[in-house]
């Protein structure tokens, strides 16, 4: 039995007319142009020949811009491409009813002839100015183009394939080709199934790339339905959209009023009122298939496949599903046309009454189904170094903020790595929980928080943000009973009389209330038996880093909480041109220096110019040629000395430009590229090693001989121990470039993945030993007191070039005192710092453990590792720095690095308020039993001059020491050294 042949297709009457009368107006307004032009020749002809003929061009160059600009061209290719002839012998059919009708036009055509010569120019004129006002509009709209502060992560579909991070491009491009390949029938509905924020509408983008360069018989047409939730008639509005999406690709002008008679059709009845009455209009006979047939027929006309891709489905509510579906299944009769639906089905279900027959009605209405997956080592991939790679979102994140975030993401992605995984996967198991995350620590400006000095653990810090960003009215409580001093029943608690530590029975009840995955984050933070702290040892490192602990001596947890609350605000956007703009500068050639000396940069109104510019620069030193990249290494390390080394909100710009002088030899300093850095194979990246230790074509310029040289005083020291400690693996600085550097510097074949630990001693032992090695060539062995230059440095060489910290008041004025004495304390503690931060890399004999390898620990020489540097340092210190035999100040030398080290209950069980010492932080990274010795033979000359000069204090940067009130606690801890000191010589003697 054969199919009935569909009956013949009424004309396209509405189409025709339009384009007869297009004719007839075309050739009316010929004629006018024509006549009008003959009546005001005599005002040309006085004009030279080539002033007619630059007029005429300019005009017509004028509406030839317009056209383009207009996409004329592409119109009438596609009118070309349609193969139209008929229209076309209806626009020729306007033109001569245009030519019969001239009898009746010609009292109006002897007027045009008859009217004023004028007209014309100024008609001209008019037409020109009309033409011309959105040329130069649009031209003004796009030459005013503002870059905008992005400083946070913004969570956007990917548009094409060199954003896709999770990898789909491959599956997107299989999808599509299974769309082009299925033949297209009636109700053929492709669905694309996954969470929110697992990608779908990025999987979509990448896989409607694939469909629209398939080739031209394949139209695209995206409808977010999200967008008119609020209308009633999603049917309609899908096929205006439809409609509109065929027409932007295809002449097809006889669509448009097919579609709108289907959507008259699908309204229904229409009810118009007229002077009081009401009349109701109702369609035509015609039933909806026969309209869907229209529409058909005009697709398989074409020749065109249509791919309707319907996304967000599962943000609207019941109803508007039920309506979006409801629009689709009314549109199946149209056999040209696929469908491609976008939802979570969870979530569609979810708010049905009978889940199962919602699920089974889904499943129906869905031919194919897509499922998408992100994989966790996707994530991980992210976490670890894939974020820094979009440099253009993050082009204004400081140096050092994008250093000690790494630390946070990689102990992200090491969970996700264990067995905890999947518990923590609905907390950042998609791109968009991760960059919220991300967001959330550039927020809380962790360049104010340098986390590697401190005792913050990283995975607490991770679970608090979580639960304050996924439970905020549970994190709300946390920090109003844990703050302010206040104990609630969060934190883990040890009555006097038991040695355990244990939950209250008040949070034991709270995790029985709540969610599971609330449950999951509050034990993972402050269940003693998760944490496995429900012994009677727990070591003094857990009791001073863990944030389940918040008694009076150890406020762990209310500093988490404070760090994450009390942020500070992001850089000002208005300032942020300035720099993108210098920035570009010295990408067209200019030198920094040049653009450093311009006045908006002096450093003499201050150092915030210079730090912005810095970060800037840094962030997009990716894509540096060679040039600029030895531009920018050599000016930052020429400018480095002039920077203050203090600031009034913390480490002054000298110190981050550490930082920044890290970051720019990992990403710009090796690979001779014109562009991007080549592959980093180890012939590439050895040049890091090179330019570090003054080798090959840097020789002579080496860093640590340059870090080390007379023109960065006592004060290069410190730069110098700040860059090799950020150089230690263990530290998480994500300078792995650098790092591998390091390492194949020693052994070309050498591992430079692995345990992080030994990839920390292999790399740092060299860099070690060179650093020993200046030191002693310059104090050692001349005998010269490093503490005593630090003293003697001069105030300009803390403060730099920045005259904007002195008050240009009288200096008679209470605020210019109140600044002078500020800035005088700031000097003291900066002094103090340089001493002790020196020494304790110099002498620290610890092994890596996240806090950076000392220099301590190596050999001088050999790769034994035996401390040999740090017995060195150690005698170098206490027969040298701090002995009155040499000189009777020394011994102050001695008193102000024991006050310098004072310890805070924070750290310990100790209930005394304030700072005390401590056998465990008095040495200070010297040896307690060379310490205990030395006590044991200058006590008496120690006493003596402490006793003399009472009034002498110590800054630091947490507290000011004084002799008067703290040396007696520190000559108590000093007789406990001796004893056992004494004791060390007696177990050795026999």
């Amino acid at each position: 039995m054969t199919a009935a042949k569909p009956a013949m297709k009424m004309p396209e009457l509405p189409v025709f007319a339009r384009l007869i009368s297009i004719g007839f107006i075309v050739a009316e307004i010929w004629q006018i142009a024509f006549d009008l032009g003959l009546n005001s020749i005599s005002l040309w002809t006085d004009l030279a020949l080539y002033a007619q003929i630059a007029g005429a061009l300019v005009v017509l160059m004028l509406c030839l811009t317009y056209a383009m600009k207009r996409s004329a061209h592409l119109v009438a290719a596609r009118m070309v491409r349609s193969l139209r002839v008929d229209l076309l012998i209806a626009v020729g059919i306007g033109i001569w009813t245009n030519q019969l009708a001239s009898p009746w036009l010609a009292i109006f055509h002897a007027a045009v002839k008859k009217a004023d010569p004028y007209w014309t120019p100024a008609i001209l004129l008019l037409l020109c100015a009309i033409l011309l006002s959105p040329l130069i509009q649009q031209w003004l709209s796009r030459s005013q183009k503002d870059i905008p502060q992005l400083y946070f992560i913004a969570d956007e579909e990917i548009g094409g394939e060199k954003d896709d991070l999770l990898a789909s491009s491959t599956q997107a491009k299989s999808f599509a080709e299974t769309i082009l390949a299925s033949c297209a029938h009636q109700g053929l509905v492709f669905g694309v199934d996954g969470p929110w924020g697992v990608g779908k509408t990025s999987f979509i983008n990448l896989a409607a790339h694939y469909l629209e360069n398939a080739g031209d018989r394949v139209i695209v047409c995206r409808f977010e339905p999200l967008r008119y939730a609020s209308e009633s008639d999603l049917a309609d509005r899908l096929i205006r959209d439809l409609s509109t999406t065929i027409q932007r690709k295809v002449f097809a002008p006889e669509f448009r009023p097919v579609a709108s008679r289907y959507s008259r059709l699908i309204k229904g009845k229409a009810d118009v009122s007229f002077l009081g009455f009401k009349i109701s209009l109702e369609p035509s006979q015609e039933t909806i298939d026969e309209l869907l047939e229209d529409v058909d027929d005009v697709l398989r006309r074409i020749n065109r496949r249509v791919i309707i891709v319907i996304d967000d489905l599962d943000r609207l509510d019941a109803k508007a599903v039920n309506n979006v579906l409801f629009a689709t299944r009314r549109t199946f009769k149209l056999s040209q046309a696929t469908y491609v639906l976008c939802y979570d089905t969870e979530v569609l279900v979810g708010g049905q009454e009978d889940v199962g027959r919602a699920r089974e009605f889904l499943e129906k209405f869905v031919t194919v189904k897509q499922s998408l997956f992100i994989d966790s080592s996707s994530i991980r991939d992210f976490l670890r170094r894939d974020w820094q790679q979009s440099e253009n979102q993050l082009g204004s994140v400081p140096s050092d903020t994008m250093l000690k975030l790494g630390s946070v993401l990689n102990e992200l992605a090491d969970i996700l790595d264990g067995e905890l995984a999947a518990k923590y996967l609905p907390f950042v198991g998609d791109l968009r929980k991760v960059k919220r995350f991300v967001n959330a620590m550039l927020l809380m400006q962790l360049e104010k928080t340098d986390l590697g000095r401190t005792d913050f653990n990283k995975c607490d810090l991770i679970n608090l943000i979580l639960l304050h960003l996924h439970y905020p009215g549970l994190f709300r409580r946390l920090y109003a009973e844990e703050t302010e001093g206040r104990l609630g029943i969060f934190s883990v608690r040890r009555e006097s009389r038991e040695q355990q530590f244990k939950n209250s029975a008040e949070f034991s009840i709270l995790l029985k209330d709540q969610q599971e995955r609330a449950s999951f984050l509050l034990m993972q933070l402050f269940d003693v038996a998760t944490l496995g702290f429900d012994g009677i040892d727990v070591d003094e490192e857990a009791l001073a880093s863990r944030a389940c602990f918040n008694q009076r001596s150890s406020r762990n947890l209310e500093r988490y909480l404070k760090l994450i609350v009390r942020f500070a605000t992001p850089e000002p956007q208005k300032t942020f041109v300035l720099y993108q703009d210098a920035v570009a500068r010295v990408r067209k050639g200019e030198s920094i220096a040049s653009v450093l000396a311009s006045p908006v940069f002096a450093l003499e109104k201050g150092e915030y110019a210079h730090d912005q510019f810095w970060s800037v620069l840094v962030n997009q030193s990716h894509s540096f040629t060679y040039a600029v990249a030895e531009d920018a290494i050599d000016t930052l390390v020429s400018y480095i000395p002039r920077y203050s080394m203090i600031a009034k909100d913390g480490w002054g710009l000298r110190h981050r430009s550490i930082y920044s002088l890290l970051r720019l030899l990992d990403r710009a300093g090796w690979g001779r590229s014109s562009g991007r850095r080549p592959t980093n194979t180890p012939g590439n990246v050895l040049e890091i090693a090179w330019r570090i230790f003054g080798e090959g074509p840097y020789k002579g310029k080496g860093l640590l001989q340059q870090l080390a040289g007379a023109s960065y005083g006592i004060l290069g020291w410190n730069d110098l121990m700040l860059f090799r400690l950020q150089c230690s693996a263990d530290r998480q600085g994500q300078l792995y470039n650098l790092q591998s550097a390091l390492i194949l510097h020693q052994d070309e074949n050498a591992a430079t993945t692995g345990v992080t630990r030994n990839l920390a001693i292999m790399g740092m032992r060299r860099l070690s030993q060179e650093v020993f090695a200046l030191f002693r060539q310059s104090y050692i062995d001349p005998q010269r007191n490093f503490l005593s230059e630090v003293d003697h440095a001069p105030v300009e060489a803390f403060i730099g070039e920045d005259l904007s910290r002195f008050n240009r008041q009288s200096p008679k004025s209470d605020q210019a005192q109140q600044d002078f004495a500020l800035l005088s304390q700031q000097i003291s503690s900066a002094r103090s710092l340089v001493k002790s931060f020196v020494i304790y890399q110099l002498s620290n004999s610890l092994p890596p453990g996240g806090s950076g390898v000392g220099c301590g620990y190596y050999d001088e020489y050999e790769a034994s590792d035996d401390g040999g540097i740090a017995r060195l340092m150690n005698r170098y210190v206490f027969d040298v720095c701090f002995n009155p035999e040499i000189q009777e100040d020394n011994v102050f030398h001695f008193l102000d690095h024991c006050l310098s080290h004072l310890s805070n209950s924070f750290y310990s069980d100790d209930e005394r308020d304030g700072y005390f010492a401590t056998k465990a932080s008095l040495p200070g990274g010297l040896n307690p039993i060379d310490m205990g010795r030395y006590w044991k033979r200058h006590e008496r000359i120690v006493r003596r001059l402490a006793m003399n000069f009472k009034e002498r204090s110590v800054v630091t940067s947490n507290y000011i020491a004084s002799y008067r009130d703290d040396l007696e606690g520190v000559f108590d801890v000093l007789d406990e050294l001796a004893g056992e000191a004494a004791a060390v010589k007696k177990e050795s003697g026999k």
